[in-house]
């Protein structure tokens, strides 16, 4: 696809939270978010020629590989938002994207993300071929206090979950979508943590693709204002989250 003519190097896209979007305290849900800068980053990158169908000509396609999201509000239902994205740094096989979200020019929430170059064909990395010059690179603008960060995985868990990925997982890639591992490992917390708004920050870190039919354990260990989840396959860690507490 070519450039769009409305393409600018930093994007916007209004949302409006909906009912099924929402916890029963009325906040937006935290896998819900992420889909949202799944989705806008989805429609800047296709704006600027770099979206699914152009890197499909060389059997490539964006993969999300790390994100921080710090939290100083959630969106609550009915909220007109708007999500906001650009890229900090793009060369060679990896980009490093921010994203916030405001609401009536309030920021509510920060992010830090890294994304990389996978070939669809090998399932390996890869690099882009893709000309990127006409997208302007905000190397000093950032949208939260720490950025996005490789999490330490050594503490041992105090519970284990099995699961077996079910064809609802999988997205056009066929494996398992970025936001489902969220949602598995949320499945596993206390709701009041939730509920009352205790989560200041998440770290997530997506290691090995996960396919449909795979059996995994999700791995739980509470720290120190910390919550640690790990997704394993056969003894591998494919997934990581770290949620930080207030």
């Amino acid at each position: 696809m070519p450039i769009a003519p409305n393409f600018r190097s930093k994007h916007y896209k209004d949302w409006e939270i909906y009912f099924p979007m929402c916890y029963p305290n009325t906040f937006l849900k935290l896998n819900e978010m992420a889909n949202l800068f799944q989705i806008t980053a989805s429609e800047h990158a296709n704006l600027g020629g770099v979206g699914f169908k152009d890197l499909q000509e060389y059997n490539h396609s964006w993969v999300l590989s790390r994100m921080r999201i710090e939290i100083d509000e959630l969106p609550s239902w009915l909220n007109k938002i708007e999500v906001n994205t650009w890229v900090e740094e793009l060369r060679g096989a990896k980009s490093t994207r921010n994203f916030t979200i405001e609401r009536e020019g309030k920021k509510l929430v920060g992010v830090s993300s890294l994304w990389a170059i996978f070939n669809t064909e090998t399932r390996r990395p890869d690099l882009l071929q893709i000309d990127t010059t006409h997208i302007e690179r905000f190397k000093e603008l950032h949208a939260t206090e720490t950025a996005h960060q490789v999490i330490d995985l050594s503490p041992e868990p105090t519970e284990k979950h099995e699961y077996v990925v079910q064809f609802a997982d999988i997205d056009i890639l066929y494996h398992v979508n970025n936001t489902r591992y969220l949602e598995w490992c949320l499945n596993y917390i206390d709701p009041e943590i939730v509920l009352s708004n205790q989560i200041k920050a998440l770290n997530l870190n997506f290691i090995k693709e996960v396919s449909l039919g795979d059996n995994v354990i999700v791995e739980k260990a509470v720290l120190d204002n910390k919550i640690l989840f790990k997704v394993v396959k056969e003894d591998k860690v494919c997934f990581a989250c770290e949620l930080e507490l207030k």
